[in-house]
Order: C-alpha cells, then structure tokens, then sequence
C-alpha cells in the first residue's frame, strides 16, 4: 500500500482498519466473561473428577486453539479483510489512474514520433526536386563540356597549329639554336605532376600559368617556353593552353628526330580557382631524400603517375635534348653532343664514358650542386642519370636501348 498509494493513504488504512479492531476486541472480551463464569460452576461440580484425573493429565491444547490467542487470531484476520474490502475501489481507481498516465505518455511519445518523422519526410519530399534539378543541370554541363570539346576541336585548325610550332623552334640567339628542348620539357613539366590514385595533375588545367606552380623551382625557366606560345595561342584561340603545350612538346621531339605520335586534343584549361597542386610532385635532381639510391626517388615519382622501371628509363632518354642552365636548375651542361637532336645516345654515353663528380667550372672551383662530368668536363649527368646504371634492376633497360635506337624510339612513343 505504501508503495503505490504513499504513507498518507496507509496511515489511513491503519486507522480504519483498528476501528474494526476494537470493535471485534469488545464483542471477544463479553465472550470471555461469559465463559469464565461457566468454567468456574463447571469446575465445582466436578472436583472429585479432576482428582481423579490428575495422575494422567491430558495433553495441554496447542497455543493457537486457547481462549484469547484465538479472538486475537479473528480479529487480525477480519481487520485485514476489512480493510482489504474497504480499499478494494480506492485500489481500483489508483490502479487505472496509474495505467492512464502511462497510456497518455505513450501516446505523447508517439505522437512527438510521428511529428518528427512528419518533418523529416517533408524536408525529404522538399529536397528531391533540387537533387532532381542539380542532376539535370550536371547532364546539361556535361553535354556542353563534351558538345564545347568536339565543337573546339572543329573549330581549331590542328594541322595549322603545328606548323605555326614548327616556325617557332629555330633560334641562333637561344642555347643550341632551337626552342624545341624547353618546350619538350614544358610539355613533361605540365604532365609530369598527375597522379594516378587522386585523378588529379597532368597535362589538364595548365596549372603553370598561376602561382605557386609557376614558381617552383623544378619549372625555373619554363616561363621562356610558355611566353614563346603565347603568339600562337593568340592566332588560334580555340585551342587550350593544355592542348598547345602538349603538342608543341609532341611537335618539337619529332622534328628533332624523334618518333611520330599519335597525338589527339581534348585538354581542357582550368582558372585560378582551381584546386592548386602540391610541390614536390615532379623529380629532384639530386635524389631528394634518396639521395644514397636517387633510383627509389625515381620510382616513388613515376610509379605515382603509373609508370614502370622500363618506362622510367624510356623517358630519361629525352635527356637526348637540351641542356642544363645554372641560373635556372643550378646544374651546367648538356648530357649528349647533340642536344638538338632526338636518339639513344643518352643511353650509350652513361655505357660507354667515365663520370666522375665535378669539381672545376670555367677554371674555377665547382659550387653548384652535385653532377658528373666526363672528363673532358663538356657533357654532364645528374645523380638521378646516373641512378639508371647504378641500379641493377633499371641498368639491363639502359643497355637494351643503348644497343637498339629502333626499340628506343618505339617505347618512347608508347610511354610518351
């Protein structure tokens, strides 16, 4: 009782129920006068009976069936029935009130479920014609980008652009007389920064133009390159810078004696806007933090782009071309004797001459960066040309073109 209905209630109960009690306790005392009386006559006559007896006394009743013990017993049992009876509707109604409390939080609960989940639909139903509308509108970009491409493409006269590069390549007044070597490395500099995990990099965007790609130190100088097409770029201006430092790179390795490619537009340029890249993605000269083994600097660069040894090798062989500028990279020199022409002699100059480090420039004392020199001092190559020979894996490739320019050219092609 105190449980549910509190110590109030109880102590109500109690009271009611010693009411009865009392009532019950004076109808029992009457009865044990009455019964005393009688025992006491009863007792007189029989005197010389219970004499008789007491030789042999019966048994005494059990504690539960004497005189007083028994009324007491009743009246506990008619106190606990009445006040059971009594209570029996105030029970009911604690009980139902009870259960109607816990019925209507159920049903507020409920409802509060059903509201939010009446919200949630609405802003669901709400959101769908949006996603529905951005869908379209991506289908609709994705159409133009692609109609923008093929339409672009007709509309640039290819064949017209390479001649236009073609025009441009000879120079006295530049290096070896010819713009083509930095535009080759114009070309690989711009693709030489994708990644074949994130998608991201490459040839696409021609990120050079912006800082902070403009301004690393792996591209000093290529501002000479990027300026030199620019007249093009301007005659042909459906053409994206993308697609024009590609296939001038392309253009230049060919008519310097290189193999012929199977080129094909489609670049599209990126703004200022666009997600800037990282530095470090094209390769050190020196190894960076590979400097013991500059070949596993190699790798962790050209495998990031999809490339194997063989082709890591393949491509070192445009070190054919141009030459290296102390006040751009810090290094001095070319790597062949004709650095205006595409071959394999890269390959069979690291065979065939004795490098060693390079201590005088000009007379002087050598204070540029570490590179090999052959020992007339007029050719170079730099610790990652020389990683080719001094790693076993990579230095069978080295002799394969060295021995065969046909292959070289082939595999070039491909890997270009």
């Amino acid at each position: 009782h105190k449980q549910i209905f509190g110590s109030t209630m109880f102590s109500q109960a109690l009271l009611r129920s010693r009411v009865v009690q009392r009532s019950l306790l004076a109808a029992s005392r009457r009865q044990a006068a009455l019964s005393k009386r009688s025992k006491r006559n009863f007792c007189t006559a029989k005197t010389s009976e219970a004499t008789a007896k007491t030789a042999n006394p019966a048994p005494p009743p059990p504690p539960g069936n004497q005189g007083g013990g028994s009324g007491m017993y009743l009246i506990g049992l008619a106190a606990l029935a009445g006040g059971g009876y009594y209570f029996k509707d105030e029970i009911s109604k604690q009980l139902g009130i009870g259960a109607e409390k816990v019925k209507s939080e159920i049903e507020i609960d409920s409802g509060k479920l059903k509201e939010e989940l009446d919200k949630v639909e609405a802003k669901i139903k709400a959101a769908v014609p949006v996603i529905e509308e951005k869908v379209e509108e991506i289908k609709t970009d994705a159409k133009e980008t692609v109609k923008d491409v093929v339409e672009g493409a007709k509309e640039v006269d290819y064949d017209a652009v390479r001649a236009a590069i073609v025009d441009i390549l000879d120079a006295d007044d530049y290096d070896d007389g010819s713009y083509g070597p930095v535009l080759v490395r114009l070309a690989w500099h711009s693709a030489g920064t994708y990644d074949k995990n994130t998608k991201k990099g490459g040839s696409e965007g021609a990120a050079m133009r912006f800082s902070p790609e403009s301004a690393w130190d792996a591209n000093a100088g290529l501002h000479v390159a990027r300026a030199k097409l620019e007249p093009i770029k301007a005659k042909f201006p459906g053409i994206t810078y993308s697609d024009l430092w590609s296939l001038a790179g392309t253009v230049a390795i060919e008519e310097m004696g290189g193999p012929t490619f199977k080129w094909r537009p489609g670049r599209k340029d990126h703004d200022d806007s666009h997600e800037k890249l990282p530095d470090g993605l094209l390769p050190d000269a020196d190894g960076r933090d590979k400097l013991d083994k500059p070949s596993d600097h190699l790798r962790d660069i050209f495998y990031r782009m999809g490339f194997n040894d063989k082709e890591i090798v393949c491509l070192s062989g445009a070190h054919a071309l141009g030459r290296c500028h102390e006040d751009r990279s810090g290094f001095w020199g070319p790597w062949t004797y004709a650095p205006t022409t595409f071959s394999n002699e890269y390959y069979r100059l690291l065979l065939e001459e004795r490098w060693s480090k390079k201590r005088t420039h000009k007379g002087g004392e050598w204070k540029g960066p570490e590179q090999y020199e052959n020992p007339s001092g007029e050719l170079m190559m730099l610790p990652t040309d020389m990683a080719l020979v001094w790693d076993e894996k990579m230095l069978p490739y080295v002799k394969e073109y060295a021995a065969d320019e046909d292959k070289f050219m082939a595999d070039f092609a491909k890997a270009w």
